[in-house]
């Protein structure tokens, strides 16, 4: 009788999860059709010209870009530590910048199964390699919508921020005001984050992790979490000047730094949200529709240059990503001296 009830829950388990499945897919391709067709309104809105391509500037974002990698490595292998990992920094730049690659497939889990897979016999239990993975997305993307909270009225268009209650419309004119409102309140809740971000890491889990069980007893300190709170906030200024250089790789106008918070702020919270919105891969669509938006309004920047702008900034970075990748992969001899390479059987 049992296991009449068993075998009858599987197609049951199975219709779920295939129709989850399309229903994301249906999200995703909605998602790349309107921002699509957004972007192609706002292009034909200027009138039609060429845009020219500094192809330097775009080498420049991209090694920011990577440079901005270097807090999360940091960070990430902080927490190994904390767990009882023994890791070098170089081999967990290898398996982080690799981990990247899997953001963009569907789900979000695979980034976290490629860093346990590489941490495998780098002495850190794969189960640990993707907990800390996991707590150490939440914690940066967590970072970022802050930020973008805190710089939201560089940000914001008028149109945007009349669209937002009345009590909150008032704080524009106080900027300071909001940026001192999210520091304190990030202090004041920084203990429930680390057990917040703790549990959802847990959840986040992959279930084919190999070699390992979820660590359920571990407990992130506070005070790792505001150290990389910090680091994140550098992370963050990188990416918004990646993005700086790259608007200012297809723009005739001098590089000016003073735009460098709006960059700052924008970036921080399309990757964000793309991040959140689980059904978008590598949050694609998510974050070019948004980066469009907040940059469309920005003073000497046509629409033209908007929309090819946030569509150069997802190549420039996809393409560090595979650079990086490829040569910490190949080129990086294991700090442990072992090899990757399974041994054959007898």
């Amino acid at each position: 009788m049992k296991q009449a009830e068993s075998d009858a829950e599987y197609p049951a388990a199975s219709m779920r999860s295939w129709v989850w499945t399309a229903l994301k897919w249906l999200l995703f391709g909605l998602v790349v059709v309107f921002v699509g067709k957004r972007g192609h309104e706002l292009w034909r809105q200027d009138e039609v010209s060429q845009i020219d391509v500094h192809f330097g500037w775009l080498v420049s974002a991209g090694c920011v870009y990577l440079v901005g990698w270097l807090p999360s490595i940091w960070f990430w292998r902080r927490l190994l530590l904390s767990v009882g990992g023994d890791v070098s920094f170089r081999d967990t730049a290898r398996a982080y910048c690799c981990g990247h690659l899997g953001k963009y497939v569907p789900g979000k889990a695979m980034a976290l199964i490629i860093r346990a897979a590489l941490m495998k016999d780098r002495g850190v239990r794969p189960a640990a390699a993707a907990l800390t993975a996991a707590y150490e997305t939440l914690a940066m993307m967590s970072v970022g919508l802050a930020v973008a909270v805190a710089l939201s009225p560089l940000i914001l268009t008028e149109s945007q921020w009349q669209s937002l209650p009345i009590s909150v419309r008032q704080l524009r004119d106080a900027p300071v005001l909001i940026s001192v409102a999210v520091v304190a309140v990030a202090l004041g809740l920084m203990p429930l984050l680390s057990r917040l971000f703790t549990k959802v890491a847990v959840a986040m889990m992959p279930p084919d992790v190999p070699n390992g069980k979820p660590i359920r007893s571990v407990r992130i300190k506070t005070q790792l979490l505001l150290t990389g709170s910090l680091a994140f906030v550098v992370v963050w200024a990188c990416r918004g000047l990646s993005l700086g250089l790259t608007v200012h790789a297809i723009s005739a106008d001098v590089l000016n730094l003073r735009d460098w918070p709006v960059w700052m702020g924008a970036v921080s919270l399309a990757t964000a949200v793309g991040f959140f919105v689980v059904f978008a891969p590598g949050g694609i669509g998510v974050r070019e529709g948004l980066l469009i938006e907040m940059l469309q309004n920005q003073p000497l920047m046509g629409q033209q240059q908007t929309v090819a702008a946030a569509v150069l900034l997802r190549v420039v970075w996809f393409a560090a990503e595979i650079v990086a990748a490829g040569v910490l992969y190949y080129l990086i001899v294991p700090s442990n001296g072992r090899s990757e390479q399974t041994e054959p059987a007898d």
